[in-house]
């Protein structure tokens, strides 16, 4: 089977739906498959990002159809929430939805086009992937895609386990703590720092911060300076993929705090790299750790709740167990060989 994939975003963009879209790449080539994958020219990394979306655009509808047809491509993966309605024609179109977020938002072209993409999918009741089985209730509870099949085409770990070293998990520093954060609103991160991190840093823990790059970023944990200045508190920085594998791999505890969330990649890896996961207690979370069943996944309600778990777990004797959840490989290869 001959799989292309509409990645033009992923040429200028690293993280999200790129990453998301990279793994999956990787993995359906580790799977058997043949795929081409289109991304953007580096130099578009320089246009205004709403230039550089517009542009996306117009080449996810005009031009992709025409190289999926060229290539005679069996699928045509749009894994950015938006298909080119062509496609939908052609049968050959496969839109990946994340969520519908982007519905919330005032009315503006973008919107537009994933409302036009939705209600063609809708008329002609074309098939959909989603990312989780979480996702996937809630496009079917939003009546958006009446009469569409709706599958899960999984996040993956394909590259991230390949950067892990079975030796670097043996040298995990005791009381160390990875907090998994980012800029944006929804990771939370100005009640991290007034009603987490003072009390975590106060009990003697070692937290390395990942996810924080932006220089607007320091003002924020600026009342910790003291911490930063002693290396107690340590912000990575940006950092590679495989230098986040390896902060994953030597701390003890893994920490998520979102207010909501796509799926929750970080709480995976840091499962797949041996950390015992401390993560709030959100739907997505929540729902993960049902489907996982994984015993070293723990949610928290509070910043006591939070800080009583976090002591448990610092002093616990045996190391976390092997992670045995979350069969992505045989979800993908089910996804695709469907063929919806």
């Amino acid at each position: 089977m001959h799989i292309l994939i509409n990645d033009f975003i992923g040429g200028v963009l690293d993280r999200g739906i790129p990453h998301y879209v990279r793994n999956i790449v990787y993995g359906l080539k580790e799977e058997g498959f043949r795929v081409t994958v289109v991304r953007a020219p580096g130099y578009c990394r320089k246009l205004p990002r709403s230039v550089f979306y517009l542009i996306a655009t117009l080449f996810e509808q005009a031009v992709m159809p025409v190289v999926g047809l060229a290539l005679r491509a069996d699928l045509t993966l749009y894994p950015y929430n938006s298909v080119a309605i062509v496609d939908l024609f052609t049968k050959r179109g496969r839109i990946v939805v994340h969520d519908l977020e982007q519905l919330n938002r005032r009315l503006s072209p973008s919107k537009l086009v994933y409302l036009g993409c939705y209600r063609a999918l809708k008329y002609l009741h074309r098939p959909v992937y989603t990312i989780m089985a979480l996702t996937r209730q809630r496009l079917l509870d939003s009546g958006l895609f009446a009469g569409c099949p709706i599958a899960i085409l999984p996040v993956t770990f394909y590259a991230f386990e390949k950067l892990l070293d079975p030796e670097m998990a043996k040298h995990k520093a005791k009381a160390s703590v990875l907090l998994c954060t980012g800029s944006n609103g929804n990771k939370d991160f100005d009640t991290v720092v007034s009603d987490y991190l003072p009390q975590v840093l106060a009990q003697g823990f070692r937290v390395s911060v990942v996810g924080l790059h932006k220089a607007s970023d320091a003002a924020r944990y600026a009342s910790l300076g003291a911490f930063v200045a002693s290396g107690q508190l340590r912000i990575c920085g940006q950092l590679s993929d495989a230098e986040v594998a390896r902060q994953y791999q030597t701390h003890e505890i893994v920490w998520v705090h979102s207010l909501r969330e796509g799926f929750g990649r970080c709480v995976v890896e840091g499962r797949l790299a041996g950390a015992r996961v401390l993560c709030s207690n959100i739907p997505e979370f929540k729902s993960q750790h049902d489907e996982l069943r994984d015993g070293d996944i723990y949610l928290y309600d509070s910043p006591a709740d939070f800080m009583a778990t976090l002591d448990r777990l610092s002093h616990a004797a045996a190391p976390a167990a092997p992670f045995m959840g979350y069969p992505y490989r045989a979800m993908l290869r089910h996804a695709v060989e469907s063929g919806l």
